[in-house]
Parts: structure tokens; C-alpha cells; sequence
């Protein structure tokens, strides 16, 4: 992934939106767990408000996020878990 080469935050946002937009879900999520791993939350806090807004939408209601009021286990389990997983503090 390129933003293990170096820490670039404006390369490393306009990577994470292009993911949002090209990679199937899954793929989002990991890639999202592997840079909160790789980097310090110091180093990642240009990222943050843009990552709370695309996972829960922004306060004004243009951007659903992932839509989690509406995300249920047994309609899409799949989905479902791994939001899960993402979302669990361990």
C-alpha cells in the first residue's frame, strides 16, 4: 500500500477516498485497520474527521456514512459482521 512508504496525510486522504468510492466494503475496512495500525493516532489525526464522517455520516445529513441505523444482521449478515468487527474496541 503506498501510504507505508511514507506518511503523506493529503496522499493518504485522497487514497482512502478514492478506496470509498472503488473498493468493495471489505476491502475499505481492512485497508482502514491496517493504516490505523500503521500510524500513531498523532500522525493520524488530519484523517480522523473525514473518517468519522464517511463511517457515521455527517451531522448535516448530506453524507449517510455507512448507514449503521440500518444495517441488520439477519438482511446482511456479511456486511453486518464485519462492520462489527471494524467497530469492536479490542
Amino acid at each position: 500500500e503506498p501510504w507505508c512508504l511514507a506518511f503523506d496525510p493529503s496522499f493518504l486522504m485522497a487514497s482512502l477516498k478514492a478506496d470509498s468510492i472503488n473498493k468493495p466494503f471489505a476491502q475499505q475496512c481492512q485497508d482502514l485497520i491496517k493504516v490505523m495500525e500503521d500510524f500513531p493516532a498523532k500522525e493520524l489525526h488530519t484523517i480522523f474527521p473525514w473518517l468519522v464522517e464517511s463511517i457515521f455520516g455527517s451531522l448535516d445529513g448530506v453524507l449517510v456514512g455507512w448507514n449503521l441505523r440500518c444495517l441488520q444482521g439477519r438482511v446482511n449478515p456479511v456486511e453486518y459482521s464485519i462492520v462489527m468487527e471494524f467497530l469492536d474496541p479490542g
